[in-house]
């Protein structure tokens, strides 16, 4: 093997700049966690050191008719407001034993009880947060399949009136789409061919591995924050905010992670990127084609601040990122109105009323009194 062909291996740091989301599957329910609202403290409960607990207190039987009482729907009350009813509130020693993890929520989550479900972050078997390497590597392949796309006048041409005569007829949209799917791997080896002279059927596959993402955690000397925060929407054109009864536990600003970030420069150069460099700036261009779509349309000035924190981002990962980043959509439209009809049409009647831009909300939350758009990460290799 050349060393041209090895993979160049690069640390990095990823820095937080919004906060970020990346869901482990688990979601807290009212009756896995004790919600100390005063303190802004959520127990998540290790339910057999919670039962042994109990036990000792000759109050498990008592515990048990609470949760069948609450399961039934006879009581709402929560297991804190159990606690003070019937055994006192345990002092936070007690309460972190009987816990695996201990949460912070910020004030603005506690308008009421409970914060109902709580979705809950990745971790590792330590229960430290971190970021997978699939969730960023899966935004530089999308990033990377724009950039080929962009630089193909014809496929852009072809594809938006493909997509633009289907719009109104669902099932000829479904075909569409798929169909989209497909070209879009010929694109990339017609690309790869173009530069070689060869046809290689494994193009993309080897195209899509000569990029490795390591898992991107803490650095050994630091510690992890994470807060449980809402989230909410901000409509369009309408200056308008949903409070929903969501929360995500997310990994605060300001954080710094480290990993591995190994490209292999000559497969990348069959599409023409000859740097990593070269890739990093590629992904933020993915991003600020979206940010361009955001500024025109969220005009409040709550918006507008949300959208000027990701000016400085490399990409957005996670949960609530929006539809349009993760599709392959966007780099086939230069007039927004056509990408909005399309758009609307493939995410079915809820969004008939679209107009300006669809999705048509922006999933924010607030942190420290301040509000964020999720996801927001800056990429910072450590050497060239």
């Amino acid at each position: 093997m050349s060393s041209e062909s090895m993979p160049i291996t690069i640390p990095f740091t990823l820095e937080v700049i919004t906060p970020v989301s990346i869901g482990n599957g688990q979601v807290a329910k009212v009756l896995d966690y004790i919600l100390d609202a005063s303190n802004q403290e959520v127990y998540i409960l290790n339910q057999k050191k919670w039962f042994q607990y109990l036990y000792s207190l000759h109050k498990l039987a008592d515990y048990e008719a609470y949760i069948k009482s609450y399961t039934s729907g006879y009581t709402k009350e929560t297991i804190y407001e159990w606690m003070a009813r019937t055994i006192g509130i345990p002092n936070d020693t007690v309460l972190s034993s009987v816990s695996k993890r201990q949460l912070r929520c910020v004030k603005s989550s506690i308008f009421k009880r409970s914060l109902n479900n709580v979705n809950l972050c990745m971790t590792d078997l330590d229960g430290m947060p971190y970021i997978p390497g699939s969730s960023l590597k899966g935004v530089i392949i999308s990033a990377v399949i724009a950039y080929i796309v962009e630089n193909n006048e014809v496929f852009r041409r072809e594809w938006q009136k493909k997509l633009i005569d289907a719009s109104n007829n669902d099932r000829e949209l479904r075909r569409c789409i798929r169909e989209y799917g497909k070209a879009l791997d010929i694109l990339i080896l017609s690309c790869i061919k173009e530069s070689t002279g060869k046809w290689h059927n494994d193009g993309a596959k080897k195209l899509f591995h000569s990029i490795s993402v390591s898992d991107v955690i803490l650095s050994s000397k630091d510690k992890m924050t994470t807060y449980i925060l809402p989230r909410y929407d901000s409509v369009a054109g309408q200056y308008k905010r949903n409070t929903l009864s969501l929360y995500r536990e997310c990994i605060t600003p300001n954080t710094k992670l480290e990993g591995m970030l190994s490209v292999n420069i000559q497969e990348l150069r069959k599409v023409g990127i000859h740097s990593v460099t070269e890739l990093v700036k590629i992904v933020e261009m993915h991003t600020q084609r979206l940010l361009s779509r955001w500024k025109q349309v969220f005009r409040g000035d709550i918006e507008q601040s949300c959208i000027h924190d990701l000016e400085s981002v490399t990409c957005l990962i996670g949960n609530s990122i929006g539809f349009l980043h993760k599709t392959l959509l966007i780099p086939l439209f230069d007039d927004h109105r056509y990408e909005v009809n399309v758009v609307k049409s493939i995410l079915g009647n809820g969004h008939r009323r679209d107009r300006i831009i669809s999705p048509r909300t922006l999933k924010l939350t607030k942190y420290k009194g301040k509000d964020y758009i999720f996801g927001g990460v800056k990429l910072h290799l450590e050497n060239g």
